[in-house]
């Protein structure tokens, strides 16, 4: 009895991984219509596991396709600014930011049709968004500072 390469029987094991895991996706995506319309904390683990049985299956197509593993995607950064800091945390982090501001604010002014002033203007709408709420905070912990004298 010949059995294939190793190449070809991991190329098989490849295809069944991907369709087992593509059927259990579609039978847990089913069961989201057994929930109440407005059953939102209910369905959230299925979702949460229909999203993990997801990526396993684009890990599975994508080595599949190119015969590399696929590379774990960036981890997003934070939209908001860090929580529970103190006062000189605070300061630290909003000078960081403000140059951060300085930064992509020159980059787009100096490149505006750059292929990439788009992705930078996000990023500093983030970071502005984040320097807003550093300064919220700030202000808020001058003004407890101040009540409390």
């Amino acid at each position: 009895m010949a059995s294939g390469s190793a190449p070809d029987q991991r190329k098989e094991q490849l295809i069944l991984e991907a369709e087992r895991l593509h059927k259990e996706a579609a039978l847990l995506s089913n069961t989201l219509a057994d929930f109440a319309d407005n059953d939102v904390e209910g369905r959230r683990p299925v979702v949460e596991q229909i999203l993990a049985t997801r990526e396993l299956w684009k890990d599975a197509r994508h080595e599949l396709a190119t015969g590399q593993v696929r590379r774990p995607e960036k981890e997003a950064k934070p939209t908001t600014a860090t929580s529970g800091l103190r006062s000189a945390e605070i300061k630290v982090e909003l000078q960081k930011t403000r140059v951060n501001i300085y930064k992509y604010e020159t980059k787009i002014s100096e490149r505006p049709d750059h292929a990439k002033a788009a992705t930078w203007s996000q990023e500093l709408a983030r970071l502005k968004a984040i320097k807003e709420q550093y300064e919220d905070e700030l202000r808020l912990l001058n003004y407890e500072a101040i009540k409390g004298q």
